[in-house]
């Protein structure tokens, strides 16, 4: 189990390297990147499926914390998912923002013609919502990169809190077992001492029995 997760750790690393490359690229490459992506990400589906499957066989000590990594190994994947949908949404609009400046600069306009005017008027209403949609997706992604590397700060601090908690339970159930063989020596200690005390009580009465006769 622990090669299989090892190995989603190192596809969802390969992904991430990748992701820059979906907005930066067109056409061909851009599709061959998003390809390549798509099957690292079939792949780690796969191995989550494989990896529910093996988590129930693992020893009850070891199974809450194998079910913690493929947890958080569904998180990484859905979180890569998100990123790559945003990013080609950034992408579409940027190639949809250079084809309407394309469009703009080969206009041939003609003077104190209305029409012309209007349809200034109107590209330049369109490259600037396109604009301000872009510098949204922007601070979009920044913001999702800042979660990003917040929860993997919070992963490696709760993988530590969960590694201490096995331990703790670990030191809690050696504890436990330590108290019943307490328990069940200050039971046999009770029971001795109430039979020495009947023992006692009855040699004392067999003694002052004889001596008294």
């Amino acid at each position: 189990m622990e090669v299989l997760y090892h190995q989603s750790q190192k596809l969802v690393l390969d992904i991430q390297g990748l992701l820059p490359h979906i907005e930066r690229n067109v056409g061909k490459d851009a599709a061959s990147i998003e390809q390549t992506i798509h099957a690292k990400l079939e792949e780690i589906t796969s191995n989550i499926q494989r990896l529910d499957i093996l988590v129930n066989k693992e020893l009850p000590v070891r199974r809450r914390e194998a079910r913690f990594k493929v947890d958080q190994l569904k998180q990484d994947r859905l979180m890569l998912q998100n990123a790559i949908h945003l990013l080609q949404h950034k992408r579409m609009l940027r190639e949809q923002e250079e084809a309407a400046r394309e469009e703009l600069l080969t206009q041939t306009f003609q003077p104190n013609n209305r029409e012309t005017s209007l349809y200034i008027d109107h590209s330049l209403q369109h490259h600037t919502a396109l604009n301000g949609i872009h510098r949204s997706l922007d601070d979009i992604w920044e913001t999702g990169t800042a979660v990003l590397d917040g929860l993997r700060t919070q992963k490696s601090v709760f993988k530590k809190a969960h590694r201490r908690l096995l331990d703790v339970t670990s030191m809690l159930s050696l504890s436990n077992t330590v108290m019943r063989m307490i328990e069940r020596r200050s039971t046999q200690d009770k029971y001795l001492f109430y039979g020495l005390a009947i023992i006692t009580c009855i040699f004392i009465l067999v003694a002052f029995w004889y001596f008294r006769h």
